[in-house]
Order: structure tokens, then C-alpha cells, then sequence
């Protein structure tokens, strides 16, 4: 079975709303047919229900045609796609284009739905299938593909991070080796990385500045102290929820919720409330809580539209 690629960022619940959710223009008939799509990174596997027609398709431009046509061809009203990070893009942009309406599955929804119809096997085909009952489940809703500009921003910023990565591991490696030819060796591998870094901050900016959404919420977001321009791009790609959320909701998207439990949550309320947890758990508790705080101000600041000023606007003035 083909090996399936590796969650991200795009693997959140609230992953449809960054998406662009909508509501559908009517709800599925009883005779409507629906699509699931099981998506690995090299190829497509798709079944249709009722009727358990199924077939597979390469994971390429030509492949994500073919599988258009072919659920056009059959009269799919619906398809259902389980988000996975870059390789469900191409075709969630073929099918939308074709007017055909996509619905983002999370993988856990997925998981779970599959287990309460007592489906505990896991290949393509089972998956593609219980993709297509879940699509049948009332307030499925529409999924818009991501634009043009949103899509290079988060490669860049998946791209740096893995520059940034990659010349941390060589540092370390460095203490390994004394001086001499392997050593100048992963000098000149870390200039060049940082050279490249430069060239993709060059490259974020940018494609910030072509896109006048894009760039009116970085600019908010960097008028917060703490947030700069390569943090800011990072939550303008990987958090495009931002500003459409509840605080809780916000923190819950960037893993932040509150700390309260270490070994039962009156324990961990303790702690919080000022007992004495060891000191490598209080400078975690207290870097979660300094983001958890960051997130929250951002996701208001650009739900208000507004940077961030020292005293807070009054109500009249939000409104």
C-alpha cells in the first residue's frame, strides 16, 4: 500500500475555514452521488457512492484531469478529500475549477467516522469509501482551494523553516568534528543556507506585498511586540483562521490551550495558580501562556482590522 505522506499544517480541524467555507447551494438528494478521493503522494484513489465504482489515478497534473473527467463523467454532485499538506492541492483546484463541490474531511474526522461505522481495516479503498459516506452527512460544506498567493506564501515559509532546520543540524555537528576539511565543509554548507534564507525572505516579502490582504494583516500582526516579519508570515500562512476565531478557538489552533493537567488537573491548576513545579515545566508553562496570549491578541486585532496601540480602543471606537 502506497506509504502516505506526512501531515502538516493543513491538517487541522478548522482546516476548511482557512479554506474558504462556504454553504452548499442545496443539500444531497437521496439519488445524488458522492465522491471520496484517498490521497497518497503518488497516486489518487477514488470510489463512488452508491455503487462502490472505484478506480485509481497518478497523483499529476494529468492524472488529477483524468479523475475529473471520470467523476464528471459518472454525474459525482460531491467529492470528499482527506487534506494532506501540498498533495491534495492540485486536484481540490481541477475538481473546484470543474464546479464540482469539495468537501475537506481532518483526518481524525475521518478516523473517527470510519470506527463508528465499525471499519477498523485501513487500506486506500476503505478509506476513499468511508470518505464518501461522510460526505453524505448533513452540513458537509464547501471548501474553496486556497489562492494563487496564500499557496506560495505557505511553501515559502515551509521552505525556510526547513533551511532554518537543516543549518541547526550542522551547527550541532560542528562540536563533532575539530578543525580541518570537514568542518570547512559544513561552514561553507551553513553560509550557503544562509545566503538561500536570505533569498526566501526576499521571496516572503514580497509576495506579501502583492497581495493587499496579505499584506494588511502582516502589517498587523507586526505591530505587536514579540512578532516580527518572518513570525508574522508564518501566522499570515499557517493560521489564515486568524481574525475569524473565538479566543479559545485561537489558542486551540496554535496548540496553546491552557496548561492544567500534569498528573490530574487539580495538580496542574496548582501549579498554575503558584505551587512550585520544576523549573524546566515553569519555563514551559511559561512560554506556553506568553504565546497562548500572542495568538489570542492577534486573532482580535485582525478580526478588529486595527494594530495594536498601548492603551486599548473603547468599544465606540472597535464598533
Amino acid at each position: 500500500m502506497q506509504q502516505k505522506p506526512r501531515l502538516g499544517d493543513d491538517s487541522h480541524s478548522l482546516y476548511c475555514i482557512a479554506e474558504g467555507h462556504m454553504k452548499n447551494e442545496r443539500e444531497l438528494a437521496a439519488t445524488d452521488l458522492v465522491a471520496g478521493v484517498d490521497i497518497s503522494k503518488a497516486r489518487l484513489d477514488a470510489q463512488i457512492e452508491p455503487g462502490a465504482v472505484a478506480r485509481s489515478f497518478a497523483n499529476n497534473a494529468g492524472g488529477c484531469r483524468a479523475a475529473r473527467d471520470w467523476l464528471r463523467g459518472h454525474g459525482v454532485r460531491r467529492v470528499v478529500l482527506e487534506p494532506t499538506g501540498r498533495y491534495h492541492r492540485a486536484l481540490h483546484r481541477c475538481l473546484d475549477e470543474a464546479g464540482l463541490e469539495v468537501v475537506l474531511a481532518g483526518p481524525l474526522q475521518a478516523r473517527q467516522f470510519a470506527r463508528s461505522m465499525g471499519r477498523l481495516a485501513k487500506t486506500d479503498r476503505i478509506d476513499a469509501a468511508m470518505l464518501a459516506l461522510f460526505g453524505r452527512l448533513p452540513e458537509r460544506r464547501r471548501a474553496r482551494p486556497l489562492d494563487r498567493n496564500l499557496r506560495q506564501l505557505k511553501d515559502l515559509v515551509s521552505a525556510r523553516a526547513a533551511c532554518v532546520e537543516e543549518r541547526a543540524n550542522r551547527r550541532k555537528r560542528l562540536s563533532e568534528f575539530p578543525s580541518g576539511p570537514a568542518a570547512d565543509a559544513l561552514e561553507r554548507l551553513n553560509a550557503a543556507t544562509d545566503r538561500e534564507i536570505g533569498v526566501l525572505d526576499r521571496a516572503l516579502a514580497e509576495t506579501l506585498a502583492a497581495d493587499k490582504a496579505l499584506a494588511r494583516r502582516a502589517a498587523i500582526l507586526q505591530s505587536v511586540a514579540g512578532i516580527g516579519p518572518v513570525s508574522a508570515a508564518a501566522l499570515c500562512a499557517d493560521m489564515p483562521e486568524l481574525g475569524r476565531l473565538g479566543a479559545k478557538q485561537a489558542a486551540a489552533l496554535a496548540g496553546t490551550a491552557p496548561f492544567a493537567s500534569d498528573s490530574g488537573t487539580a495538580r496542574g491548576a496548582r501549579h498554575i495558580r503558584g505551587g512550585r513545579p520544576r523549573p524546566r515545566k515553569a519555563l514551559y508553562m511559561a512560554a506556553t501562556a506568553v504565546i497562548r496570549k500572542l495568538v489570542v491578541l492577534a486573532n482580535a486585532l485582525l478580526r478588529d482590522n486595527r494594530a495594536w496601540q498601548p492603551q486599548p480602543p473603547s468599544r465606540e471606537a472597535v464598533a
